[in-house]
C-alpha cells in the first residue's frame, strides 16, 4: 500500500480510497483508473496461500455457500479467483467489492 500511496501522491497516513473520494472528479477518475490497472496486474499474478485451494474446494464440496467481501473491485476479485483456480467455487452474486458495501 505504501507504493500505491507514493504513486498516487497520497499521504502515508491516509486511507487510499477515502483520499481518492475526496479529490475533484477529474483527478479522482485518473487516480482510480491507475489504481484499477495496478490492482489488475496484481490480481492476474495471484498465487493462493498454501492449503487455501484445498480448503475452499473441501468447503465447496460439502455444499457450503462461500462468499468474498473485499475492498478491491469486485471484477478483480473474480480475476483473482480465476488466477488461483477457484472461480467455480463462488457464485457471482456472493462476491462483493468496494463499490458494493461500505468499508
Amino acid at each position: 500500500f505504501a507504493a500505491i500511496r507514493v504513486a498516487l501522491d497520497i499521504p502515508a497516513t491516509d486511507d487510499i480510497l477515502t483520499h481518492l473520494a475526496a479529490l475533484p472528479a477529474d483527478e479522482a477518475a485518473t487516480k482510480h483508473a491507475w489504481l484499477l490497472a495496478h490492482e489488475r496486474e496484481l490480481a492476474l499474478g495471484s498465487v493462493a496461500a498454501t492449503g487455501a485451494v484445498e480448503l475452499v474446494r473441501e468447503l465447496a464440496g460439502r455444499g457450503y455457500r462461500l462468499g468474498i467481501l473485499t475492498r478491491n473491485a469486485r471484477e478483480l476479485a473474480h480475476v483473482t479467483l480465476q488466477a488461483i483456480g477457484l472461480a467455480d467455487c463462488f457464485a457471482a452474486e456472493d462476491v462483493l467489492g468496494r463499490d458494493d458495501a461500505p468499508p
